[in-house]
């Protein structure tokens, strides 16, 4: 069976289980969201596409790395050039890396120069939940966010005081080790944590890389610590503050001839937040915080002090919320100011050090009226150089009954030139303009006690796409596809999650697919809990894609196979195993470079007084 009809067999699969098994347990879908409006919103109610991942269910996935878990998410397209640590790309509903938005703590991260962020480095274990929004939000966030935002929240603190360990170890000479502490009452409430993951990984490329190719082994350390903070000194009044920092050395190959070619990086983000409840209708925040991402990579012995590249961000954010009796209106002041500092061997880059502010205004508004949901934003953001660019995003949603909502948008968004792509010597274009895009989109959910299913279709028009050597505005885009997306608990205690992607990433003036972008891709997840503890499957299956823009270079499509497993040995006690790959495909998501064989992982969780 080709990997197309694989995925096509997995959807109608979860598909019959959802609709043919009425017992369900007790509904956990309930939650909420911040991400999709910056307003606390039910997850039920919300008119975008999102996703929410809580703590639980990022330690029952058992994924070692925060890729490998949005790999799993829908709408979501992942490809790296070997293993943990190494250089990441991912794709919301097939927009480029550099065209979505990641934020930790509510502070946007990533490179200036690159105008990506590193996920590849963000420790898994410190983080409490992830918000990730398909679809264009530069109306609620700014330049950049054409495909979507991938929002990630640090852990925090909770009542009464808790201590939690974990270590494992597993294939490819990997161990992972984390500590924590939390605590918290009315008045006070923090949490600290800190862990080391390295492993000696495997061979990152093929020959396939040419001249790149090294037949070594490419490792991964990385060292990172969290801490949170938050005073609640009077009522209505919340401050608090939080950090997370990692650091370490990934692997990886430049040929027979360089090897210790490494990427060192360093990773910080740091936040503080006051929030002031005025009245039972209107708040204000008061939110600061800086953002670091510095790595320096080392691919020559005629620059052993390495080519270092470090993009310094600071905002300033000051937010209203106002209550009234036709919904709520949100509004912010925004200031963005993006850094690039640059050396070559102990010496400055010429030409590429800069710096770019962002002065940003916007004004949300969103309300129910029985059955019916309207949501409207606009936003302006005025950069360096006295240009400007306005966006606006509409929404509606319509509950045809009590499980079942169809909803619609349509919203425009804009990216930046990167630094790269302005003052590269040899590439860089000062004069280039922003790309911009237009999206329209229609929904259908349905949601019952303890099942959640929902289809989404889009079309999404990218303008003025950055292209070239050296770049320009040379090309546009179309992004149209549909996700489907179910969660259910069969039988009472067997919980399946399906998700299944069609998307045509097309370059409008070849007809070429975009680069390393699948036609198809679906996940299964089945998990049986009982008594001590669970096991459960993951099959996740992807279409063909191409390496090049001439479509020329064929990856083919995959299929892998998962298992894992959780027992309770006390109270106390839990004992992790995974399997990753268990049929040892052999598959590759960028030409020349490998993925994992088939590896396995086990780990012991310890929670006192859980």
């Amino acid at each position: 069976m080709n990997p197309r009809n694989r995925a096509a067999a997995l959807v109608a699969g979860a598909g019959l289980q959802f609709f043919l098994h009425p017992a369900w347990a007790e509904d956990t879908l309930h939650g909420v969201v911040v991400s999709a409006t910056r307003v606390e919103q039910r997850l039920q109610d919300t008119l975008a596409d999102v996703t929410v991942i809580g703590r639980e269910q990022i330690e029952s996935a058992g994924q070692s790395t925060l890729s490998d878990l949005l790999a799993r998410q829908p709408g979501i397209q992942m490809n790296s050039n070997g293993g943990p640590g190494t250089s990441t790309n991912y794709y919301i509903r097939g927009a480029e890396s550099n065209q979505s938005v990641v934020l930790i703590d509510g502070m946007r991260v990533g490179s200036a120069s690159s105008g990506t962020a590193a996920l590849q480095y963000l420790p898994l274990s410190q983080i409490e939940r992830i918000e990730i929004v398909r679809g264009p939000a530069s109306a609620v966030y700014g330049a950049d966010a054409i495909g979507g935002v991938i929002q990630i929240f640090t852990r925090k603190g909770g009542d009464g005081l808790h201590f939690d360990a974990f270590a494992g170890a597993g294939s490819f000479g990997t161990v992972d080790s984390r500590v924590g502490l939390r605590g918290g009452n009315d008045l006070l409430s923090f949490s600290l944590a800190g862990g080391i993951y390295r492993t000696r990984g495997f061979n990152a490329t093929n020959p396939a890389r040419g001249s790149n190719y090294n037949p070594d082994r490419d490792g991964y350390l990385n060292r990172n610590v969290s801490g949170n903070v938050r005073l609640t000194p009077a009522s209505g009044t919340e401050l608090g503050v939080s950090l997370l920092h990692g650091e370490g050395r990934s692997d990886y190959d430049a040929g027979a001839g360089f090897p210790d070619t490494r990427n060192d990086f360093s990773n910080t983000t740091a936040s503080a937040y006051l929030t002031q409840q005025w009245t039972d209708a209107f708040s204000t925040t008061l939110r600061v915080g800086r953002s670091i991402d510095d790595f320096t990579s080392f691919s020559s012995k005629a620059r052993p002090d390495g080519d270092d590249f470090r993009t310094e961000q600071d905002s300033y954010v000051l937010e209203a919320r106002l209550l009234t009796s036709v919904g709520t209106v949100f509004g912010s002041v925004e200031k963005l100011t993006q850094d690039l500092l640059t050396a070559n061997n102990g010496g400055r880059i010429a030409g590429i050090d800069e710096r770019r502010d962002i002065d940003s205004a916007q004004l949300g508004w969103s309300g129910e009226f029985g059955r019916l949901g309207l949501q409207a934003n606009a936003r302006h953001d005025s950069y360096s150089g006295g240009r400007s660019k306005a966006t606006g995003n509409v929404a509606a949603g319509y509950r045809i009954t009590d499980a079942w909502r169809v909803r619609a948008g349509y919203g425009t968004a804009f990216r930046l030139p990167t630094f790269n792509e302005l003052y590269f010597p040899g590439f860089g274009n000062p004069d280039v303009q922003p790309e911009s895009s237009r999206n329209r989109e229609i929904g259908l959910v349905w949601q019952g006690r303890g099942r959640r299913a929902s289809v989404t279709a889009y079309d999404n028009r990218v303008q003025n796409l950055i292209a070239g050597f050296p770049v320009a505005n040379a090309a546009s885009a179309r992004l149209k596809g549909a996700t489907f997306e179910a969660s259910a608990y069969v039988f009472g205690h067997t919980e399946v999650q399906a998700s299944y992607d069609v998307l045509s990433a097309i370059d409008e003036d070849t007809g070429n697919r975009l680069r390393r972008r699948a036609a198809q891709a679906a996940t299964l997840m089945i998990q049986q809990h009982a008594g001590a503890g669970r096991i459960g499957i993951e099959w996740q299956a992807s279409g063909d894609r191409y390496d090049d823009s001439a479509n020329l270079k064929r990856l083919p499509g995959y299929l892998v196979v998962n298992l894992f497993a959780v027992w309770n040995a006390t109270p106390e006690v839990a004992v992790e195993a995974r399997i990753n790959n268990m049929m040892d495909r052999e598959y590759s998501t960028v030409l020349g470079y490998e993925t994992a064989g088939a590896n396995g992982f086990v780990g012991v969780r310890y929670t006192p007084g859980r």
